[in-house]
């Protein structure tokens, strides 16, 4: 069961993203209303398969503080990833995203405010440090389920990198489009291991949403800023 619900995950995570392709991962309505669906059908399948609202990380209590606890560790990350994209190892440019050099201060405020909560963090958080982590904790210790969740979540991503690298300066050298990619890749499974740690250490879902939400608004604000 573990299994394929892991491979209908990436399946269904690679496949999506090929719709969207041209512009901000899940920037747009439709992507936001196609995430709020699949977030509500993987709650529907978690509640059916037997997992209690505390297993998914969803009660009442300790939300206020595990979302500050995933708001400092996002602010950490963040920095050290807009660190890396300033000053790239042997690139001697910082790297430019095109759709944040197009987006203005309207559209700005609508991704971050409704469309990047909505069609990207809190799916997938649900998906991953909410279901998938909990139905492998009751296979596995803590830390193999955190890494095959985090896994996963990298195989989920497989799409939306090729895509977001062929936006970024670096498309234009196969080189550094390869470096690229295997640095994108490491950091969505750091990403997804700091994150699984964050939901366990935590007791709280609040932790990776607000971690998730946090690093990808700054990085995006950032990007914008350089550009």
């Amino acid at each position: 069961m573990t299994a394929l619900a892991s491979a209908s995950l990436v399946l269904y995570g690679n496949v999506a993203a090929l719709f969207f392709a041209g512009g901000l991962p899940g920037g747009s309505a439709l992507a936001a209303a196609l995430g709020t669906a699949f977030a509500g059908l993987v709650v529907l399948w978690a509640r059916r398969s037997g997992l209690t609202l505390a297993e998914l990380g969803l009660t009442r209590r300790g939300a206020l503080g595990a979302a500050l606890a995933g708001s400092a560790l996002a602010a950490v990350g963040a920095a050290g990833a807009l660190a890396v994209l300033l000053f790239p190892p042997l690139l001697g440019e910082p790297v430019s995203y095109g759709p944040a050099a197009t987006l203005g201060g309207a559209a700005l405020a609508v991704h971050l405010l409704l469309l990047l909560p909505l069609a990207v963090v809190i799916p997938e958080e649900l998906a991953f440090r909410g279901a998938l982590l909990a139905v492998l904790r009751q296979r596995h210790r803590a830390l193999p389920a955190v890494a095959i969740s985090a896994g996963v979540f990298m195989l989920w991503h497989v799409t939306i990198v090729g895509l977001t690298l062929g936006q970024t300066s670096l498309a234009g050298s196969l080189a550094f489009s390869a470096l690229g990619a295997a640095a994108a890749f490491a950091a969505v499974f750091l990403g997804g291991i700091a994150f699984g740690l964050l939901r366990i250490w935590t007791g709280h879902l609040a932790a990776p949403i607000a971690a998730h939400w946090g690093f990808n608004a700054a990085l995006l604000v950032g990007l914008r800023a350089l550009a």
